[in-house]
């Protein structure tokens, strides 16, 4: 059983939770990157410079690896990877690949931080108030305000902003920071309004595990107290029980049919439903901490993959589990 990890980047850490499943199977795990110098493609077994997701070649490059390295689970590990690889399903099928990502129009609503929050909105989930211009924003929302492009990743052109002069300021640059990024990856529509505007939510945020089977069907959700953020990451967090997101989870879940792990981002204030922040259709920043919690959603994938179809995987979560990201030295010799 061969896992492919595409744009791997530095998640060595995934490289060896898969490694713990496949290898005792005899399995090995593979590895994708744009660029070798990454801790993830230093720590996989075998590891390959690929084009960039946006080259025409770049498809035809990952269906040959996956018939050459007989891989069964391809992961994409990076947002904007995974819907040029979703699109071309059926070609890794036809090799005897899975791809465990949810399906091209998922991956496009959850890429664009407006179509999110109306989708969501249509099932009941609640997001923060949202618009596309400064006016409307103006009208309906009060300060301070979260200024971010509408399409983008991490913190990049995120503002909060408390009164008409910074709000002014603030979408100027996120428009500037979304052009910028837009004029360098084809999956944004560039006719669209580029930034949103939405309201500043003040409360306990969180993060949610959402996991499905290669099926599409719901199986559970696990739930992390940030208390550190670095970068838009997570960087510190406890596992704890929060019914009003493991709810609003599976109703994402039986709206997203994704398969495998979807992270997803929410604020709890302290009197009313949880807010939807973001949702990321793939493993995420903050999925060490539902693993050191005792959940192994890798090993879930595995045993879906085999026919199996046991809770075996989650059984060992606890509640109370505090985990640390750290930085840390990886040395390859070879």
């Amino acid at each position: 059983m061969n896992v492919l990890l595409s744009a791997v980047g530095r998640r060595a850490y995934l490289v060896e939770y898969f490694k713990d499943v496949v290898r005792p199977l005899g399995g090995r795990v593979y590895a994708t990157n744009t660029t070798p110098d990454a801790t993830g493609f230093l720590a996989a077994d075998e590891s390959r410079i690929v084009p960039p997701s946006a080259t025409k070649e770049y498809v035809d490059v990952m269906v040959a690896l996956c018939k050459e390295w007989d891989v069964r689970l391809l992961f994409s590990l990076h947002d904007w990877d995974a819907p040029v690889l979703a699109r071309a399903k059926d070609r890794f099928l036809a090799v005897g690949t899975i791809p465990v990502m949810g399906s091209p129009e998922l991956l496009s609503i959850c890429l664009d931080k407006y179509m999110t929050v109306k989708s969501m909105e249509n099932i009941g989930v609640r997001c923060p108030k949202t618009v596309l211009s400064m006016e409307a924003a103006l009208a309906q929302i009060p300060f301070p305000m979260i200024v971010k492009p509408r399409w983008g990743q991490g913190s990049l052109g995120l503002f909060k902003v408390d009164d008409h002069d910074e709000l002014e300021s603030a979408v100027m640059l996120a428009e500037k920071s979304a052009r910028n990024f837009a004029a360098v990856c084809p999956e944004i529509d560039v006719a669209q309004p580029q930034i949103v505007i939405q309201e500043h939510v003040s409360a306990s945020e969180y993060g949610c595990d959402i996991v499905n089977d290669l099926a599409g069907r719901f199986h559970n959700a696990f739930i992390k107290r940030k208390f550190a953020m670095r970068s838009g990451e997570t960087d510190a967090a406890e596992s704890v029980e929060c019914p009003a997101i493991q709810k609003a989870a599976r109703r994402i879940a039986e709206w997203s049919c994704h398969l495998g792990c979807m992270d997803s981002d929410w604020f709890v204030p302290k009197d009313g439903d949880p807010i939807l922040i973001e949702l990321n259709p793939r493993f995420g920043g903050g999925y060490p901490f539902s693993h050191c919690a005792g959940v192994d959603v890798p090993l879930a994938c595995i045993n879906w993959a085999m026919g199996k179809d046991n809770e075996d995987w989650c059984k060992n979560f606890r509640v109370g589990v505090r985990a640390f990201k750290d930085i840390s030295m990886f040395v390859k010799t070879d």
